[in-house]
């Protein structure tokens, strides 16, 4: 799941920044980096020769693992602790924004809205916003959201947006959406049980088609009733000069 999330993310971002030989990235949150194998920023930019990466995270520890991991990896870059309500960076400082699920842990709808101004903030003219949240409308994600509640799943929900609502939020920012769409067209919970259930039984074999099954739910995934299965609402968009 982990490696299908991050091919994913990758696809959104190599979408992003077109003809910049070195641009300047701000990841909003650490915790891939940090903890998990989806991680972005050891694989970005490809074929693009160096970026110059900033990421940020709420929790030090985070940011001091991700820094680890990192430099163990050859990369450097710039991070710091710090609130995605509340950047600590100039206006325009970055041609790309990627918020990879960031701000959908807030309790508060206004929190959520605070950190889209940000990310809008430190853009730079014709920069390009990446943002994924959770998708309210998955048909499965009332069920996650019960079991999250009783304590049974290993991640938390907070406040989200459909994509119209975070669409509509970021052109009141000035920016101007470039693609809306559904991603990660897997019942998350389902998959990952079964994911853990083939490497228990030692049949790591099977992971790889599992894998490629993915893809091709991701490839598979038209327009019409694309939000009943994606977990994350994806947008990309430029800000307006």
């Amino acid at each position: 799941m982990a490696e299908h999330k991050r091919r994913v993310h990758l696809a959104l971002l190599a979408r992003s920044g077109a003809g910049l030989s070195r641009p300047r990235l701000l990841k909003t949150d650490l915790f891939e980096e940090a903890l998990g194998s989806d991680e972005v920023l050891l694989s970005w930019p490809p074929g693009r020769g160096p970026a110059r990466v900033a990421g940020i995270d709420l929790s030090g520890e985070i940011c001091r693992k991700a820094g680890g991991r990192l430099a163990a990896g050859g990369r450097s870059l710039l991070l710091a602790r710090a609130d995605a309500r509340a950047l600590p960076f100039r206006d325009g400082s970055f041609d790309i924004v990627f918020s990879c699920s960031t701000l959908d842990h807030f309790e508060r709808r206004e929190d959520l809205l605070e950190g889209l101004a940000e990310a809008a903030r430190v853009l730079a003219p014709g920069g390009e916003l990446v943002l994924t949240l959770d998708n309210p409308r998955a048909l499965f994600y009332p069920l996650v959201k019960r079991l999250e509640r009783r304590g049974l799943i290993g991640f938390r929900l907070g406040v989200t947006l459909t994509a119209g609502e975070a669409s509509e939020a970021l052109a009141r920012l000035g920016i101007e959406i470039l693609e809306e769409r559904g991603i990660y067209h897997v019942p998350r919970v389902v998959f990952t049980a079964l994911l853990r259930a083939v490497r228990g039984a030692r049949l790591r074999f099977l992971g790889g088609p599992l894998l490629r099954l993915l893809g091709a739910l991701e490839r598979g995934a038209g327009r019409r009733g694309q939000y009943l299965s994606a977990w994350y609402v994806a947008i990309r968009g430029r800000k307006r000069p």
